[in-house]
């Protein structure tokens, strides 16, 4: 398949000339799909085209290679799925009314939990009772006892020079358990004030 164009020396005519000529290489290409062809200038000025080198031809020959996919479009890609992160920040937020019954309700139930533990402190102090059997002392001159003897400042001499005491008293160890216990009670004091804040805090 040949196509001829004649040479012009007019700018008009030379896009002229442009316009036929990629018309004619489209022709060329377009049943036989092919990627090549030639371009040569007769003895007599004549431009042609051609699938194929004339034969015999003795003058310059231009080849000239053509992709028939340079003017194709590339498939369409999918746009990529969306991220999980990205769903979670679709999710509508979540009621504020509904936050603050939570908020309400997770301070409640720790002001209630304070209290509580408020309570079995002062029930326990309030329990302790006699010293234990361990946590008796039995001062000189007194009735014996298991604990050890001691002189304590309440005792006087008797008529036979001896100490008279009162008798037992409780000792350290016992002192030391209703310490305890009373610090406790600070602590849980402490802990209903401070659950008592974020309360007031929390639902204001």
């Amino acid at each position: 398949m040949r196509c001829t164009v004649w040479r012009s020396s007019s700018s008009a005519k030379a896009r002229a000339l442009a316009l036929v000529a990629l018309a004619c290489a489209a022709f060329v290409q377009a049943p036989s799909l092919a990627a090549t062809f030639y371009k040569w200038i007769g003895p007599d000025g004549v431009v042609h085209y051609g699938d194929a080198p004339p034969k015999g031809f003795k003058g310059e020959v231009t080849r000239v290679e053509v992709n028939p996919g340079a003017h194709t479009l590339p498939p369409a890609v999918p746009p990529p799925a969306p991220a999980a992160e990205s769903r979670e920040l679709e999710q509508p937020a979540p009621d504020l009314l509904e936050q603050r019954r939570e908020t309400r309700a997770r301070l409640e139930a720790n002001l209630a939990s304070a209290r509580t533990r408020l309570d079995l402190a002062r029930k326990a102090l309030a329990e302790v009772g006699e010293p234990q059997a361990d946590e008796w002392q039995t001062t000189v001159g007194g009735p014996p006892g298991p604990g050890p003897q001691v002189a304590r400042s309440n005792c006087h001499k008797g008529a036979d020079g001896r100490l008279v005491c009162p008798g037992r008293v409780p000792n350290e160890a016992y002192y030391a358990r209703v310490q305890q216990l009373e610090d406790a009670v600070k602590h849980a004091e402490a802990d209903v004030e401070d659950a008592e804040r974020a309360y007031r805090r929390g639902v204001d």
